[in-house]
Order: structure tokens, then sequence, then C-alpha cells
């Protein structure tokens, strides 16, 4: 490792951008953002606290502007026992600078079992009969993630004259 590294600059180079960048209306920018999520179904999710960490790759559904994770188990439990505060990516192949599409979001995750309310309101939304997971009899868990900063980056912005970075917060 360089010891040479400026960390502060690298640090703040997105936050100074930002200062004189060319931001949508903040409806645009989110109606564009939720059309993202929805036109995606799998993410990297990111869990941890301390000095572990552990990104999953894993699929979600997007209900009531919230993301939501069925899970058997695994690491990321480890970090959500002690942090509820989470991050997910979703993105495209990377085709060239030109042609880039990425939304980073962060949030904070609610836990659920597979007897809640709350997993029988996921099921219907994706028109899963209870009755059918609960003859399988597997243990799952529900992880809920409320979202509280959205940032896209995507080419297409600048296509309209837009900075290639949008950010809203909620």
């Amino acid at each position: 490792m360089s010891d040479k590294i400026d960390f502060e600059h690298f640090q703040n180079f997105w936050t100074e951008q930002q200062k004189t960048a060319v931001h949508m209306d903040r409806d645009a920018a989110y109606a564009h953002i939720q059309n993202f999520i929805r036109s995606h179904n799998t993410c990297g999710f990111a869990t941890g606290y301390g000095t572990y960490i552990r990104c999953t790759p894993i699929e979600y559904t997007y209900m009531n502007d919230e993301f939501w994770f069925v899970s058997e188990g695994g690491s990321k439990f480890i970090g959500l026992e002690k942090n509820r505060n989470v991050s997910l990516a979703i993105f495209e192949y990377y085709g060239d600078v030109k042609d880039s599409h990425g939304l980073q979001v962060m949030g904070t995750a609610e836990l659920y079992d597979c007897w809640s309310e709350e997993f029988k309101k996921l099921l219907a939304f994706k028109g899963i009969p209870f009755d059918v997971m609960k003859a399988a009899k597997v243990e799952v868990a529900v992880v809920r993630v409320i979202p509280s900063v959205f940032e896209m980056y995507d080419t297409d912005f600048v296509k309209q004259g837009y900075d290639v970075r949008q950010i809203v917060h909620m």
C-alpha cells in the first residue's frame, strides 16, 4: 500500500463534485431511480460491524418503496445482529464510460420471522400463498430495508443535461 495516497482528497471527491453539479428535480430523479429499481431484481447487499463486512448477492422484492429479502440464513446475519445500517448496490454490466448505470442505497434493516404478518404481506405481494410456504417447512428470515439515501450514477443523466450522479435523500 502506498503511503502517498491523499485519502482526504479521494474521500471528498464526490462531495466537492456535487457543489457544482447540475441537479435534476428531486421528483424526476426519484422517478428515474424507482424505474431502475423495478427493472432489476438482484443486488449486492452489504452488512457489517467493526472489522467484519459482508456483501451478498441476493434477489430483492421492491414493495412500498422498500427492499425486501427472504433468506434461509448466512453470514450477512453476523452484521445484521449488531448493526442495522446497511447498503445495497444495483448495477448493470459496465460497457464503457459513456454507458454506465448503477445505484447505491443506504438504509436501515428490520428483521421478521417467517410467521410474521410482514412475511404474509410480502408473499401476497409476490402472489405466493402462505400455505405453500408453510407446507415447505423451511424457516426463513425476512429482511426489510428502509432506504434513507439513493445515489444514482447514470450516463443517461448527462444526455439530458444533468450531472452523471444524482442523490435523493428520503
